[in-house]
């Protein structure tokens, strides 16, 4: 088990769930699941994923036949990313109100992840159609998504409010660095298969050698996933909730109408939910597309998981810092300078073609410094303005808005990248419109200090 310093019992486990769900982040979502679903869908179309760059002369070119295949399934894979992320921002306030009541917290956080876990396991079950790998994803993504929900809600019940900043900074930190321990077990049999140590044409069950290994990494991250799982489990219960009532869904419901209502009554949280959901759909979007639009950009797999795995590395200790840096900048200004180094980070992705795929690495670099402490200061920085009574129904709503910030970015490069001249590369660059819109509402985002916001009394 994870020894963290410094920390209690409740935040420990608070922590430790973020290396949990870390490892399925970083190795199914992130990493492997776009490899396998590509393989599966050219194997589909005739074609081997293995032929997207031609070699002519010693120079790397990209091959148009391929690309022309791959085209459309990339388009299928963004378009479902956002139908996910809709899905699940539809279904998040719901089940944060829901959980509001005692004893539902933890019951949801049980079934959620369990309807993930096992949509993993399906995932793992090799020989399936691409069609059919889509379908299992989309259902553990929705669980994992959902889990998450209830995840966050539970940051005001481990800590207090003066440590929220760097607790959720310790779970997005740790959790980087934590996920790469399962993912370089997992990956190690694929990489084998990737530089061909082990040759990529042997069959096995049915299925290519590079499926079973993948199937191996996703096994091996879901075990860590229900391993670390268990002291959020066992140390952690529901502090602040609403008496159960006899129809709590129904109440729910209606609650959350009046929950807008309140969300709305506070003008800066309503201000603040609107930049989050244009500044961490980008986020969300190169967390969830980072391989695919590599992909679509002739970035070899060898390549993209290098870049990967420095991302983790240098995001670990980026997150730490940003918490501490919190303290003493304030929260927006840190969210700022997060906006900022992705806008750079998204220019740099406009510039690569298929001989310059060497600047995925600066891409990678930058993210790092950015992704994870962004995330945690915008979930602390939150979580410091809702009333703790409520925060299930308020963190319902903030994973909506993160939610929906997960369908717009998606759904136009899928749309502009067949429209535009410039590929993927000009529909990547549209993504800065949302963050400079971000940047403009975060100026009018000013919380009165010393409210009384944490009681209704």
């Amino acid at each position: 088990m994870f020894k963290l310093p410094k920390l209690t019992k409740k935040e420990r486990a608070w922590v430790i769930y973020d290396i949990a769900n870390s490892a399925f982040v970083l190795t199914v979502i992130t990493v492997l699941f776009p490899i396998l679903y590509e393989t599966m869908f050219a194997q589909a179309e005739g074609i081997s994923h293995l032929d997207k760059v031609l070699d002519v002369n010693g120079v790397k070119v990209a091959n148009a036949a391929y690309g022309d295949v791959w085209a459309r399934g990339s388009q299928i894979f963004k378009y479902l990313t956002s139908g996910i992320a809709l899905t699940v921002a539809i279904l998040s306030p719901v089940m944060g109100s829901w959980s509001n009541y005692a004893g539902n917290k933890k019951k949801f956080f049980r079934i959620f992840l369990l309807m993930a876990i096992l949509g993993g396991v399906g995932l793992a079950i090799p020989g399936l159609g691409w069609v059919t790998l889509l379908v299992i994803f989309t259902i553990s993504s929705i669980g994992y998504n959902l889990t998450n929900v209830v995840y966050d809600a539970f940051l005001v019940d481990v800590t207090e409010e003066d440590r929220m900043d760097e607790i959720s900074a310790q779970g997005f930190a740790w959790g980087y660095i934590g996920s790469l321990i399962p993912f370089f077990i997992g990956v190690i049999p694929y990489a084998l298969v990737t530089f061909k140590i082990i040759d990529p044409g042997i069959m096995f069950l049915g299925s290519s050698i590079e499926a079973i290994t993948i199937s191996f990494a996703f096994i091996v991250s879901l075990a860590w996933w229900w391993y670390y799982s268990q002291p959020i489990l066992n140390d952690v219960d529901q502090t602040y909730s609403i008496e159960q009532e006899g129809n709590s869904l129904g109440k729910s419901l209606k609650r959350l109408g009046t929950t807008f209502k309140e969300i709305k009554s506070y003008k800066y949280i309503f201000i603040f939910l609107i930049a989050y959901l244009l500044y961490i759909d980008v986020v969300n979007s190169v967390i969830r597309l980072a391989v695919n639009i590599g992909s679509d950009l002739f970035v070899s797999a060898p390549v993209m998981l290098g870049v990967i795995v420095m991302v983790q590395i240098i995001a670990f200790p980026s997150a730490i810092i940003y918490g501490r840096l919190t303290k003493k900048h304030g929260a927006k200004k840190m969210i700022y300078y997060g906006i900022f180094i992705y806008a750079i980070g998204v220019y740099v992705v406009t510039l690569i073609q298929a001989d310059s795929t060497y600047l995925m690495w600066i891409v990678g670099a930058l993210i790092g410094t950015a992704q994870g402490g962004i995330q945690s200061v915008s979930r602390s920085y939150f979580a410091k303005m809702v009333p703790y009574e409520k925060a299930n129904d308020f963190f319902g709503f903030f994973s909506v808005f993160g939610r929906f910030g997960g369908i717009v970015s998606p759904f136009i490069i899928a749309y502009f990248s067949g429209r535009m001249a410039t590929g993927v590369n000009g529909a990547v660059m549209l993504l800065l419109i949302p963050l400079a819109i971000a940047s403009i509402l975060l100026i009018f985002v000013n919380p009165p200090k010393n409210e009384k916001l944490h009681t209704s009394e």
